[in-house]
């Protein structure tokens, strides 16, 4: 159970770091990059959590925060309306996650054939 959410914590906290030494050195297009993979990461929590091998439902409750953070910082580090914007787009990512991934495993394999041809 641990190891999928340290791992995402991980990647998380590097990419976090590394956007604010990229930006305070003026890499602006390592800046950019790394912001669009902190975003992605954000707003797909949970499926991040289910391609490590977690379960997607770990991801709700920390998804709040890192969303409500991702919208502070895309407004500007102060108090805006566009901060729940951020928040209610996260949450709806993490239904839609658990409602697609809600019957399929990773484990669940079928060696590269269809369940239902004949052989």
């Amino acid at each position: 159970m641990w190891k999928p959410i340290l791992t995402f914590t991980g990647i998380y906290l590097t990419l976090f770091f590394s956007h604010i030494l990229s930006g305070s050195n003026g890499y602006d297009m390592l800046f950019n990059a790394i912001v669009v993979a902190i975003t992605t990461q954000t707003m797909f929590a949970g499926f991040f959590l289910y391609l490590l091998g977690g379960d997607p439902r770990h991801a709700r409750f920390p998804l709040l925060g890192l969303s409500a953070g991702l919208g502070w910082a895309y407004a500007d580090m102060n108090i805006e309306f566009s901060i729940l914007i951020w928040v209610v787009i996260a949450i709806f990512f993490q239904i839609l996650t658990e409602k697609g991934l809600k019957y399929v495993s990773l484990t669940e394999g079928n060696n590269g054939r269809h369940s239902n041809t004949d052989e």
